[in-house]
Parts: structure tokens; C-alpha cells; sequence
């Protein structure tokens, strides 16, 4: 294989390119093995949120084939580079090993819903029975709040809580009133909150049920709404993570590139993504495009949400975006909606193998 045509890797959306629910899309495991059999570098990248350690265990599992944990970009992933805030005390919010995750991509100082409940039991009033337990507390000995709490310095959400309401209510507090909750005299009902780091916006998902199901981007839709109603302000975030948004794709650039190093093949200068979904992947792998393809005078990204701040190991000149039929976009029931010109994808594949096929018939290997 020359030089020229070792230049390019692959990147893979997971659910819905190479998963359907908990089972492996046939098509995958060929897919996969004929790079692996050709030597192209290739990157998992999925808005999931779990340790990169145990999604790389599973899809070996699946694939029948080694998958490093460096291969894997989720959602929370290219946090690693946020470096400003990994020292700060920050609020965690999601489910499963949240703080394990937080810690794996750099955050020192971590605080989660639940011990903030504790440490302030008049927040939570949802649920009814809290208010009996706490008017049980101040009878008996008063309105009791942690010594230990020092204030929330930045919200990093990771993905969807369990119960929102909860999670919605205190993190609402906790912007009102600059991470203090202490200071609830005179809540902050105007000016800037505290930096906000989200992972993707995803509104819905399509995985085990036919109709579309809750995502992430649902309970931050309901979060941005609250804060507005509340504060008469929009919720702007200091930094989106995930897909469509540019970050997550330099980042996985950036590992495909460590990988081509470890093969002894040059930098990496076409790079094609295989997804499901034209709405995120598919704009997302076009909007990366436009940034390769746009002056590098510039440092703005087209979706406003930031870039990687000390960019290395960055050499791509262009992103395909290949959509496959086994996930979200249906053929038989989807069109491809020409007025959304982001969302047009360069080729439409079967699945992933077809797609598989096309990047290596294109790069003259087969």
C-alpha cells in the first residue's frame, strides 16, 4: 500500500451503524475485519456516556476483534482537553458512574446531585415526603446544611439523570445563585451564571422502541426553558461536547492520527464517517468538512460551541459523510430533505460493510 493511499481513516457512529439495541449489525464484523486486514486506522465515535474502557471492552466482544479504549470517542471524551475547569469544583450530573467518568477525562473536585440534596435537604421538594422529613428535621433540630460544602464552580452534564425533576430543580438553583445555594436571600435573576459544559443535545434516540425515545437533548431543552422563565435569560453554554459539534471531531482526528503514528503510516489527510443519523451525524461529519476546507486563519467554529483551544496533531483536508439504512434513517420511510443542505450526505450506503467497501473502492484498494 503506498503512502498516498494509507493516508485516510475511518470513523464509525455506533448504535445504528454497528450495534442495533444490544445486538451487533451482521455487517459490522466483516467491515470491521476488512480494516483491519487493510491496516486503516478506525475510530469509534458515539454520543453514548460510559467509560471509554468498558465500550472498548464491549465492542471487542461484538466484533471479535481488539478495540483499544483509544479507538473510542464518546460524548464526554474530548472534555480531556477542557483543562481550564478540571481543577474546579464542579456538578455532575447524569447517571450510572458519572464521577468515575468526570474523573477519567480530568475533573479533580466533583459533587453529584444526590450529595447536594443531602448537604442542602430544603432544595428538594418535588417529592412530598421530603417536605415531611424536613419539617420533622426543623422540629427537632433545626434546618441542618453541610459544613463541608464549598460552592459549585461550573455544571458539567453528562447526559440525561434519572429523575429530572430533581435534577432540574437543583441545578436551576444552582445557576441562580452562582453556585452558592447558601445564598438564596437574593438569587441572581440577571447577569452571567456559571460556566455550564454539556455532552450532546441529542433530543431523541431511536435504539430498542420503534418511536424515538428521550435523549439528552430533552432534558436540556427542559433546563433551558426553566432557567429562561425563571431568569428572563438564555442558557448559554460554555462548551458543547459530542456530536455534531466540530470538538468531537478534531478530538477523534486526533486519535486516528495517534493510531496511523503506532502504524508507521503518514498523517492522516481524508477522513470518512459512517453514520446513522443525518440530523447529527451527517451534519456534524459536513460541518468538520467546511471547517478542513475553510481558511486556518480562522479559529471560530460554525456551530459556536468552541474548538479544541491547543490543536495538534490536526493534518485532515476533508470529511466524507457516508449515511447507512441499518439505524435511524430509514429509505423506505426517510427522505433526504434538500433545504437542509448540512444534513445531504456524500453517499448513501446499505450498511456499514457497503460503506466499508465504498471508502476503500474509492482510496483504490479494491
Amino acid at each position: 500500500m503506498s503512502e498516498n493511499e494509507s493516508s485516510f481513516a475511518c470513523f464509525f457512529d455506533i448504535d445504528g451503524v454497528i450495534t442495533k439495541g444490544p445486538n451487533t449489525i451482521p455487517a459490522a464484523k466483516l467491515a470491521i475485519k476488512k480494516l483491519v486486514e487493510y491496516n486503516i486506522p478506525y475510530v469509534f465515535v458515539s454520543n453514548t456516556c460510559m467509560l471509554e474502557t468498558e465500550k472498548a471492552e464491549q465492542l471487542s466482544n461484538m466484533l471479535e476483534v481488539p478495540v483499544h479504549p483509544k479507538q473510542v470517542v464518546l460524548a464526554h471524551t474530548p472534555m480531556r482537553c477542557l483543562s481550564d475547569f478540571h481543577s474546579k469544583h464542579v456538578l455532575v450530573c447524569g447517571q450510572g458512574d458519572i464521577e468515575d467518568i468526570a474523573q477519567t477525562v480530568g475533573f479533580k473536585d466533583t459533587t453529584t446531585i444526590e450529595r447536594l440534596c443531602a448537604a442542602f435537604p430544603e432544595l428538594d421538594m418535588v417529592d412530598h415526603t421530603h417536605r415531611t422529613k424536613l419539617c420533622e428535621m426543623i422540629k427537632n433540630e433545626g434546618l441542618v446544611h453541610s459544613k463541608d460544602f464549598h460552592p459549585i464552580d461550573a455544571v458539567v452534564l453528562l447526559g440525561e439523570p434519572i429523575n429530572w425533576e430533581t435534577s432540574l430543580q437543583i441545578i436551576t438553583d444552582i445557576l441562580l445563585t452562582h453556585g452558592n445555594p447558601n445564598d438564596t436571600v437574593n438569587p441572581s435573576w440577571a447577569g452571567p451564571h456559571i460556566p455550564v459544559i454539556a455532552c450532546n443535545k441529542d433530543l431523541v434516540f431511536k435504539a430498542f422502541a420503534d418511536l424515538p425515545r428521550f435523549g439528552h437533548g430533552a432534558f436540556l431543552t427542559c433546563l433551558e426553558a426553566l432557567y429562561n422563565k425563571l431568569s428572563g435569560n438564555d442558557l448559554v453554554y460554555t462548551a458543547l461536547v459530542g456530536k455534531p459539534y466540530e470538538i468531537s471531531f478534531q478530538y477523534s482526528e486526533m486519535m486516528a492520527n495517534k493510531l496511523a503514528r503506532a502504524k508507521h503510516l503518514p498523517k492522516i489527510e481524508r477522513m470518512y464517517f459512517v453514520g446513522d443519523n443525518p440530523e447529527v451525524d451527517i451534519v456534524g461529519a459536513n460541518l468538520y468538512n467546511a471547517l478542513l476546507k475553510r481558511a486556518k486563519s480562522s479559529n471560530d467554529s460554525f456551530t459556536g460551541c468552541g474548538l479544541l483551544a491547543h490543536p495538534h496533531l490536526l493534518s485532515a483536508k476533508s470529511c466524507e459523510s457516508i449515511l447507512v439504512c441499518t439505524g435511524v434513517f430509514d429509505p423506505t420511510i426517510h427522505h433526504i430533505n434538500v433545504k437542509q443542505p448540512w444534513a445531504i450526505p456524500t453517499t448513501i450506503q446499505p450498511d456499514v460493510l457497503g460503506a466499508v467497501n465504498y471508502v476503500l473502492s474509492k482510496e483504490h484498494i479494491i
